[in-house]
């Protein structure tokens, strides 16, 4: 359970995300990431190759799994199975020992990322995070809230690429997009 346990990259992860990353039609102007090794060191090669602005965000890191961070999942599940599938069923109501709370990890994401539309509206933002802060925008995008389904049955590989559009309306009111499926 990798949350804030601050592994390496891989090379193969590395040329995954050199991979996901060409996929991109368009440039960007800022790069935000999670401060962890496995995101920060991709986010520093891409503002380095292209020349733009590099920030790392601690609010960007996944969810911090408490006293089972960095612990395989087969031995949490020989040691803890009754926990552990209670957590998997319902996050929100059976948290891991010592870990962060769902409530918790959602709301640090949407702080992030109300302050990232507010402070650069008119910027294309590259934001190189983990699968769990990726779930919670996707839901957030599709309007989705406490639902498990986007932890534990959506799939998304390593170096995925999602690409949400914010934007606002003339009356102030905030829109997202979810272009899922599509040539991003």
């Amino acid at each position: 359970m990798r949350g804030h346990c601050d592994v390496a990259l891989t090379e193969i992860g590395f040329a995954q995300m050199q991979l996901a990353y060409a996929k991109l039609p368009e440039m960007v102007d800022r790069v935000v990431s999670s401060p962890l090794m496995r995101c920060a060191k991709f986010a520093h090669y891409i503002a380095r190759k292209r020349d733009v602005n590099v920030s790392l965000d601690e609010r960007l890191k996944e969810i911090y799994f408490g006293r089972w961070d960095g612990q395989l999942i087969p031995k949490l599940y020989a040691e803890h199975g009754a926990e552990l599938t209670a957590y998997w069923q319902n996050p929100w109501l059976h948290p891991l020992p010592e870990g962060e709370l769902m409530s918790t990890f959602e709301q640090r994401l949407d702080e992030v990322v109300e302050q990232l539309v507010t402070e650069h509206c008119e910027e294309k933002l590259l934001i190189i995070t983990h699968g769990g802060v990726i779930r919670h925008l996707m839901a957030k995008a599709l309007g989705v809230s406490q639902a498990v389904g986007f932890y534990t049955q959506l799939s998304l590989e390593y170096a995925s690429v999602v690409k949400i559009t914010h934007f606002r309306d003339e009356d102030g009111t905030c829109h997202w997009r979810l272009h899922w499926g599509e040539s991003i």
